[in-house]
């Protein structure tokens, strides 16, 4: 029943002249907050963007949007004026600065990025990457040099979260 269901329905959208499938990829962490609580940011998949809000006066208030690669999966604010976009479809990590709201760098990752955290000492960005079955470890001060890549012994590793000390993190 479930294939006829399908199968009439895609039939119909095409025969109404719909020119756009929306197939979009699942969220990881698809909201974040800046470290000072003033901006809410939110993944837009379908439109490919980052979309911001100011919550200063307790009530989201939409300030703009940064056109990023295609599908954003994750955002994370680094700092108050900065956040990092994972587009998973683009194989791609945009770099966002959140006072002129545009893309600074773009950080091209293996296949599938799905998540970031930021973590260390000498902080660096851990970008784990599904299809490549990988972490990818960036240095923020200096995106465009190379990677280290830590191969994951599993299949499909996507969320990411950081121990409170900062000295670990762990890959689901």
């Amino acid at each position: 029943a479930w294939v006829g269901l399908s199968a009439v329905y895609w039939a119909s959208a095409f025969a109404s002249g719909a020119s756009f499938v929306n197939w979009e990829t699942p969220h990881v962490h698809p909201l974040d907050m800046t470290p000072d609580g003033t901006k809410l940011l939110a993944v837009n998949t379908a439109d490919a963007r980052l979309e911001v809000f100011d919550i200063t006066s307790g009530h989201p208030i939409h300030i703009g949007f940064v056109s990023v690669g295609l599908d954003p999966v994750t955002v994370r604010a680094r700092s108050n004026t900065e956040a990092w976009v994972v587009n998973q479809i683009s194989d791609s990590v945009s770099v966002v600065n959140l006072t002129t709201l545009n893309v600074v760098a773009t950080i091209h990752t293996l296949d599938e990025p799905t998540d970031i955290v930021f973590a260390g000492s000498v902080e660096r960005a851990f970008v784990s990457c599904s299809q490549a079955n990988s972490v990818q470890v960036f240095n923020p001060a200096n995106p465009a040099a190379a990677p280290i890549n830590i191969v994951i012994d599993a299949e499909d590793p996507r969320a990411m979260a950081v121990s409170p000390d900062g000295g670990t993190v762990y890959v689901a």
